[in-house]
């Protein structure tokens, strides 16, 4: 019952950003503005105040807590990459899908509901889960979402001399052949230098291609933004053992961090605002993305973690971690990149709904 009445509070929170939106209080322009608060202050201060906390949890589950939620996502990178592919056909979908299947909203909704199945005690493993989940969302996560946003911008004018194009490539080249013979008639060494200086353009344009993809897939700011340097500092806490940090210090940062949670869900809301009713019902592409994400993709890494012979109580935290709806941040990063957040915030709403059924049938399996 606590379960639940934890996800009607957060449902409620998106319908006010919902009503905000609809009203005028809340448009795309704030959104862009509040997600950046949300990505480079308050989570961070949200992630640091995680091991701040009155308990400090048994140093000998930190290693394997550690282990297991890194071997998770780079398990996941794999199926963020290959499944979507076989959900739909359009590729421009792909990375969100990918990103979707692969980030659970941990921070929002995991720490509340693994409080409530296995205990407080059990938000400090949670937030140590977090750390890998939040190294990979702003690395793997937004390479992911801006590969789809930037680069298929970068690829439409450069397609032509791509290498994953060839067909589209010999197009490209008959027509350069076709307007230099219409220039250049044959065997004037003009012409030869001609065809040259195209073939040099191909080349340019090749370079040019792989560069803007290379750089829409990552980015190396990412690796010390803020976020990560909160994850970088919260695991150097955890490992040195320090508990006796001053409240003066640990109190605002717990209070700048509780403004995360609310405050994405209220983006969320506002970003259904501009949705068309058809758009929040959903399609098949959403409700088959949606199962692997509470459903398939949970019960498959308990089942292989189990297997493997980690502790049972890692496996579970482990496990209602993953089973959580698809992260907020997933439409923060399509706000910051800049692309369209329609796919993203549906699936996040269609998720958070359905894990008000999913939720509550995995704390029963776990005995809560």
């Amino acid at each position: 019952m606590e379960n639940l009445t934890v996800m009607i509070a957060l449902v409620l929170i998106v319908i006010v950003g919902f009503i905000a939106g609809k009203i005028g209080y809340m448009n795309e322009e704030f959104d862009r503005k509040l997600s950046a608060l949300i990505v480079n202050i308050t989570c961070p201060a949200l992630i640091l105040s995680s091991t701040m906390g009155d308990s400090f949890p048994d140093r000998n589950l930190i290693l394997p807590l550690l282990g297991i939620s890194f071997l998770t996502y780079i398990i996941l990178t794999v199926v963020s990459i290959y499944a979507p592919r076989w959900i739909t056909s359009n590729k421009g979908d792909e990375g969100v899908i990918g990103f979707a299947m692969m980030f659970g909203n941990v921070g929002f909704i995991g720490y509340p509901i693994v409080a409530s199945i296995f205990g407080n005690e059990a938000v400090f493993y949670a937030a140590i889960l977090n750390v890998a989940n939040t190294f990979f969302v702003f690395t793997v996560g937004n390479m992911l979402v801006s590969d789809k946003a930037n680069g298929n911008a970068n690829l439409n004018g450069l397609r032509a001399c791509s290498p994953e194009h060839p067909l589209e490539r010999k197009s490209a080249r008959k027509d350069d052949l076709k307007a230099l013979s219409d220039v250049a008639p044959a065997g004037n060494s003009k012409g030869l230098g001609s065809i040259k200086r195209v073939s040099e353009a191909n080349l340019n344009g090749n370079k040019v291609w792989w560069s803007e993809k290379l750089k829409a897939k990552f980015k190396k700011k990412v690796l010390y933004s803020t976020p990560m340097l909160s994850a970088y500092l919260s695991m150097l806490i955890v490992a040195l053992g320090i508990t006796d940090v001053p409240q003066a210090i640990s109190k605002p940062l717990t209070m700048i961090g509780n403004i995360t949670v609310p405050g994405a869900l209220l983006i969320i809301g506002s970003t259904m605002a501009q949705l068309s009713g058809k758009a929040m019902l959903g399609n098949v592409t959403v409700y088959v993305t949606s199962i692997f994400r509470l459903v398939l993709i949970p019960l498959a890494m308990y089942a292989l973690f189990t297997l493997a012979g980690f502790s049972p109580y890692v496996v579970e935290i482990n496990t209602v971690i993953i089973a959580m709806p698809v992260a907020t941040y997933g439409t923060i990063l399509c706000l910051i990149n800049g692309r369209d957040t329609t796919l993203m915030t549906e699936l996040t709403f269609t998720t958070t709904i359905l894990s008000m059924i999913t939720i509550p049938l995995l704390a029963h399996y776990f005995g809560a």
